[in-house]
Order: structure tokens, then sequence, then C-alpha cells
């Protein structure tokens, strides 16, 4: 391939990664589904806290009721994650936006009747409903309403107040007619699929559109293609992570929230192939090549780049060395770098399906350090992992950077 042909086609790959990673949806569910993560680490560690054997019977119900409102409430947190980072991308009201996207949900969220004796009638949300089971209505209602609630007070189809009322009360009635329209459609829909074979807006999605959602996401296949999907855009000098992650928030988020639920409820989490899993196994990557640069590497420049590495690659941090060694348009490194991330999820797999590492039910923060965060998310077995995973990148990338250490070295010495 040409230099010229080279620089056409990363450049039509750029042009395209960027309209992607910029559009307006897609960056609202990345974003939005970080916003949930202080809530979901909450509820992770009490999780975890509930699994040490002997506590007191107090410590336990605590455990699980901060388990639970973590986990059995997902959908409702995401709602006012993504209904915030939707209205703050199109720089429209955040507040009503929220209230209106929540208002919608609970229209479309099917209520329960129960007798309770003596002509009393109790109403109530099925939890199902607000968990990871009601993610994908939640979803589709905080994008879409926001984004016509936004769209529509930019048309001015609103109430228009004197300049004289003050800025914050004409926001207010600006939001009445918008809120309104969209208000009085989303009950026309829900009372439109109570006379479907489904019931409610849920089970439609669910049905048609979750279900086959996770059974894409569930597979190992599509893990490890996300996985070096994400690091061949890096080969191209592009953020795989970050045009990944709405991706992964899809496909991946709604069985780790399951298993949230099942252990929070006493039972059992069944999903292997999960958001959770992805972020705590892809692998100590970062700090493995870093040791190879420092220890293992005899040119000058590798050797700075791994010592200046070394730190943050025990955060899972891979700039320094993405750009100084460089890795990008490094066809010598290819392999490795396109691999090592899928070849670590692989290993994680296999010692899950064998019974090694349990089934991950629990969210660590993606930039905990090296071997604590396989700690963190399995206890010793996930620590083991990590290790493994470490050894295994390191032979990885070593055949192939002992290849470029060679050039290296050998340009040093014709420069000198």
């Amino acid at each position: 391939m040409s230099e010229m042909t080279k620089k056409n086609f990363t450049g039509h790959l750029n042009n395209f990664i960027n309209k992607f990673s910029n559009n307006v949806f897609v960056k609202s569910i990345a974003n939005g589904m970080m916003m949930t993560l202080p809530i979901t680490i909450i509820g992770s560690i009490a999780t975890v806290i509930s699994m040490i054997p002997n506590l007191p019977e107090i410590v336990i119900k605590a455990c699980s009721l901060g388990t639970s409102i973590s986990s059995s409430l997902i959908t409702v947190y995401v709602i006012i994650g993504l209904s915030y980072s939707m209205a703050k991308e199109k720089k429209g009201d955040t507040i009503p936006a929220i209230i209106l996207s929540m208002a919608c949900f609970f229209v479309l969220t099917p209520v329960s009747k129960f007798d309770l004796g003596d002509d009393k009638v109790a109403s109530a949300y099925d939890l199902t409903y607000l968990g990871s089971k009601g993610m994908f209505v939640g979803m589709i209602v905080a994008l879409l309403v926001t984004w016509i609630f936004v769209k529509m007070v930019e048309k001015r189809i609103t109430f228009r107040m004197p300049e004289s009322v003050p800025t914050a009360i004409a926001k207010q009635f600006e939001a009445i007619i918008p809120g309104a329209i969209i208000f009085m459609v989303a009950i026309i829909i829900s009372i439109t699929f109570e006379a479907t074979r489904f019931g409610n807006v849920h089970d439609f999605i669910y049905t048609n559109l979750q279900t086959p959602l996770e059974s894409l996401g569930g597979s190992v296949w599509s893990a490890l293609f996300i996985m070096f999907l994400s690091e061949l855009l890096w080969f191209f000098g592009i953020h795989g992570s970050m045009v990944t992650a709405s991706v992964i928030a899809v496909l991946f988020t709604t069985q780790a929230y399951a298993n949230m639920e099942a252990v929070a409820s006493g039972g059992v989490a069944e999903n292997i192939i999960n958001s959770f899993f992805l972020d705590a196994f892809k692998g100590p990557r970062a700090l493995a090549l870093a040791v190879v640069l420092v220890w293992l590497s005899r040119s000058k420049k590798f050797n700075s780049i791994g010592k200046i590495s070394i730190i943050p690659s025990i955060f899972g941090i891979t700039e320094p060395m993405k750009f100084g060694i460089p890795m990008i348009m490094n066809v010598t490194i290819f392999i490795p770098l396109t691999l090592s991330a899928a070849m670590c999820i692989g290993i994680a797999y296999i010692a899950t399906i064998i019974g090694f590492l349990p089934i991950i039910s629990v969210n660590v923060p993606k930039n905990l350090p090296t071997f604590l965060s396989g700690f963190m998310a399995a206890g010793w077995q996930g620590l083991v992992v990590q290790i493994i995973q470490f050894f295994a990148v390191l032979l990885l990338y070593l055949p192939f950077m002992k290849k470029l250490d060679k050039m290296n070295v050998a340009e040093e010495l014709s420069t000198k």
C-alpha cells in the first residue's frame, strides 16, 4: 500500500469515526452511562462486603439494601444520566428535560395492582422494569424525549413570555407546551400498547430489541471483536475506548446489572460476558508493555519511554507508550497491539467457564491499580487471572518489541 493510499484510507477512517463519536446520541450514551458509575460502585462495594462470612445480621441487611437500591433502580439513574447528557449536548435546559423523561418513562411502565382485602387495593411499579429489564426503554425514552423537547424549544413551540418576565420563570413556561405534547404522546403510546399482545412498551422492547441485543452482547465472540476493534482503531490513531464505550453500554451493560440484581436478591449471577467483566479483565496490558520497555529493551529511547510510562501504566494509562514508541501506524507491533486485549478477555473467559473465576457482578473503577482491580472484582482468583494475563501479554509483545528494539538500537548507533 503506497504512502498516499495509506493517508487517504486513514483520513477517510478518521472522518467516519469522528462523525460516529461526535454523534449526539452516541456521546449522550457514553457520557450518561458514566454518570451512573458512583452509585454502581457503591452498590458493588456493598455486594463485596456482604460476601464476608459471619457478618452480623444488621450488616447483611444494610449491604443488601445498598446493593438493591443500586441495581434494582438502575434504569432510573440511567434516565437521569442520559437525559442530562443529551440536554447538555443540545444546549437545552437539563432539569425540565430530566423531569419530562422520568414522567414519560413512568407513563410507559405498567402499574400492578394488589388486593389488600377489606376493599383496599394497592398500586405499585414492578422493580423488574426499573432494573436491568427496563434499561433499554429508559435509554430510548431519555434520548428521544430530551432531543424532541430541546428541538421544540429551539423551534419556539412554546409560550412566549414578555421580556419583562425573569428568565428563570420564563424558562419554566417555555417547557409547558412541548412538555404537554410529549407527555400526551407518551400516554397515547402506553394505551396503544396495552391493546397489543405485549401489554406494554417494556415487554415489546424487551422481546424484539433487548433480548436479541443481550444475546449478541452475551457472546464471547462479540466481546473479543469489540476488544480487537478498540485496539485496531488505536493503530490508526483513534481513541478506540472512547469510540466503543457507547457500543459496550448498549450490548453488555444490562447483563452486568442483571448479575448485580441476582446477587442482591440472594440468587446467582449467570451472565459471564458483561460490562463489569470487560472493564475488570481487559488485562494489565499497559504494565506488561512498560516492563518490556524498562527491563528488556536496550534502546535508550524505549528505556526512557518505559521509565516515564511505568507509573501511569499501573493505572492502565497507555498514551505515553502509544505516542512515544509510537504504536500508531507501527506495523511491527500490529499483532500484539490488536490481539492483547482480546487475548486477556479470552483468558478470563476460560477461567470463568472452568469454574476458577467467579462470574463478575460488581463494578470496579476502570483505572484502579493493576491487580487490585482483579482482586476487587473477583477476590484472589481475580488477582491470579490478572497475573496470568500480565505474563501472557508480556510474552506476546516480547518477540515483536525485540525486533523493534533492535531497529532502534541500530538507528541510535548510526546517529552517533
